[in-house]
Parts: structure tokens; sequence; C-alpha cells
């Protein structure tokens, strides 16, 4: 490995975050097509799922 190429190992908290906040957008955008949340509740949740994280 070279010091140009840097390399950041992702531990597994980090890991399971970025699932986490993967399933919990993929359940909004559902929600937003099934039309059980409106456009700007998809926002605002997805800012505060974003903010979470």
């Amino acid at each position: 490995m070279t010091d140009d190429i840097k390399e950041k190992k992702l531990t597994q908290l980090e890991i399971d975050n970025i699932i986490d906040e993967t399933i919990n957008i993929s359940i909004l955008s559902k929600l937003l097509k099934l039309k059980l949340i409106n456009e700007k509740e998809f926002y605002i949740l997805k800012e505060k799922i974003k903010k979470f994280y």
C-alpha cells in the first residue's frame, strides 16, 4: 500500500449505521409512494434520519 492511497476502514458500527439509514430512507420512500405521507413529511423525516446518523 502506498502513501498516496488513503483507505478508510469502516468500523462495524459505521457499517450498521449506513445500513440502518438506507433501510429507513427506503421505508420512507415506500410510505410516500403509498401516499401514507406527503412530500413535505418525506423531506422532513429524511432530514431527521440524515442528522441522526
